[in-house]
């Protein structure tokens, strides 16, 4: 099975660190969602892009034009929301979350190691994850475990690194495999540890507080966990270039000029 893959491009997003002189803003950060399209004309998407009124931070702002909300993207491919049954996030961070409740009817490809580190997750790091995204949906959830053939041409791939159960999708087209990378080549611990303790626990007690996690949170991942008996039982792949195929990751701007692959 070969699959055409149209970039969706979501808009742009700035995430604000207010006045603390030790990191600067994150700013106009593009992010795409990718729909896949196999020869049998079954559509499957790719992370969800995120939520214009939620994104961490202070002061964080959005640029999305109408035709780049999701539902106006898979229009343009004669699609509705409705008519995409498989999505396949790459890992749940709040900005390739935000368009999950978007696709009610939709199965979500889940790595059981991302469950696993969301429950180990240190408190500070909350904000860099929106459960309400999320949390609603996790009976939808295919979990599995390290690489895994979803369809004939369609892999995925346990990375870690990014977040603790982050995958790439591989997918075969006519001119050969390209993976989808997400955010696989990004580790942002330096930015918990570069930034003092203090600067953390006055942002949770003051702009942040509504971007942290309620108190059910916790119990409602944990009791998930323990139904479903989750264990971490998959090695990462250590090296992303072990895979075959040209690397497409998820804030790349040359995507605008990009609107399918191959082209």
């Amino acid at each position: 099975m070969n699959y055409t893959i149209y970039p969706l491009y979501n808009g742009a997003f700035t995430v604000g660190f207010g006045s603390q002189e030790v990191f600067s803003n994150i700013e106009n950060i593009p992010s795409f969602c990718f729909l896949v399209i196999g020869d049998d004309h079954t559509p499957v998407l790719v992370d969800t892009g995120f939520d214009r009124n939620w994104i961490p931070g202070i002061n964080s702002t959005a640029l999305r034009k109408p035709e780049n909300e999701l539902p106006a993207a898979l229009a343009k491919y004669g699609l509705h929301t409705s008519d995409i049954k498989l999505v396949i996030q790459t890992h749940l961070h709040w900005d390739h979350t935000g368009g999950m409740g978007l696709f009610p009817h939709a199965r979500f490809i889940v790595q059981a190691q991302e469950l696993l580190y969301l429950q180990q997750l240190p408190p500070a790091q909350e904000c860099s994850h929106c459960p309400a995204h999320w949390l609603p949906l996790m009976d939808c959830f295919d979990l599995v475990n390290g690489t895994t053939t979803i369809m004939p041409g369609l892999r995925v791939h346990l990375t870690g690194k990014h977040t603790g159960g982050h995958q790439v999708v591989e997918v075969t087209t006519a001119s050969g495999p390209y993976i989808l990378g997400g955010d696989a080549p990004f580790n942002y611990d330096y930015v918990w540890d570069i930034i003092p303790r203090e600067y953390w626990d006055k942002f949770r007690q003051g702009p942040g507080h509504d971007q942290f996690w309620h108190a059910g949170v916790r119990s409602q991942l944990e009791a998930f966990i323990s139904k479903h008996s989750l264990t971490d039982t998959d090695t990462p792949l250590q090296n992303i270039k072990q895979l075959p195929g040209q690397l497409i990751l998820s804030h790349d701007y040359r995507l605008l000029n990009i609107p399918r692959l191959p082209g």
